[in-house]
């Protein structure tokens, strides 16, 4: 056996370790979604010795179906922010990348700014600016705030820069119009950078807390991920149900497995982007 199939060998064990390793919990946590809570105490790192469904029956009547509400206001807002906000970022990065105005290189630097200014610091400004205009308690107000993403512009602009303007050129002589060119051409180029934004748009979205805890106060119109982590069947706070919080976890994991196997493809097109120079 030679040197460099050892190192294979070896390198193949590691990766499958450190997989195990991040697989773990995301396993343990489905284990126990089918589990009692009484058996959580008992058998946590182990396969059901009794498989329930009960735990997924008590979260969708929990508090009168309120998860049930929340994970759809989730979804729907994910979906809605992700797909409005590529379309604004595509529409900015092709303005940027292909057309040259007065100030392009100054306004787009600006912009760059505003992604090192932490977002923490402008939510007492931004909460008095949205309590003025009626929005909070809304399902707009999770919507379009944050429409205008800096990281995506950059992104795709970047990309955008490495097409040649000559496709541009060739369309405009067939008299194809601007809209049509960025249609036809452009988003179908950039299928691989979308589609990787795409992922990481919805999930920072889904995965919003901060955001939506500090805007609303209706339960109706909050995500699931600020009403999961106030589960509690009891009126004490140390009697935490487990059980119920793992199967809330699994349930919200769900979307975003999906939403990646839709996107793999271009996720992982988008991975090997420029690694080879021609």
């Amino acid at each position: 056996m030679n040197k460099r199939k050892i190192i294979k060998i070896f390198l193949t064990i590691v990766l499958v370790l450190i997989s195990v390793i991040a697989l773990l919990p995301v396993i343990l946590m489905l284990f126990d979604s089918f589990k009692t809570g009484s058996e959580i105490a008992k058998n946590s790192w182990n396969i059901p010795k009794k498989w329930t469904f009960s735990n997924y029956k008590a979260l969708m009547d929990y508090n009168s179906g309120i998860m049930v509400r929340t994970f759809i206001n989730s979804l729907g807002i994910s979906t809605i922010y992700t797909a409005i906000t590529l379309i604004v970022a595509s529409l900015a990065a092709f303005a940027f990348s292909k057309y040259r105005f007065k100030g392009n290189k100054v306004i787009f630097m600006l912009l760059l700014i505003t992604m090192m200014v932490p977002g923490e610091i402008t939510l007492p400004a931004i909460y008095l600016m949205f309590s003025k205009a009626h929005m909070l308690n809304t399902y707009s107000v999770q919507i379009f705030p944050g429409i205008a993403n800096v990281f995506c512009l950059f992104m795709l602009k970047q990309y955008m820069d490495s097409l040649p303007n000559s496709l541009i050129e060739a369309a405009r002589i067939d008299g194809a119009g601007e809209f049509y060119t960025y249609r036809k051409i452009i988003v179908p180029l950039c299928k691989p950078t979308i589609g990787a934004l795409a992922i990481l748009t919805f999930l920072g979205k889904w995965n919003d807390y901060l955001w939506p805890s500090m805007l609303l106060t209706k339960k109706e119109v909050m995500p699931i991920m600020v009403i999961l982590p106030t589960l509690n069947t009891s009126n004490s706070t140390y009697s935490i149900p487990w059980e119920l919080i793992l199967t809330g976890c699994t349930i919200v994991t769900v979307p975003l497995i999906i939403v990646f196997l839709i996107f793999q493809e271009q996720f992982m097109a988008s991975v090997t982007l420029g690694a080879v120079k021609e």
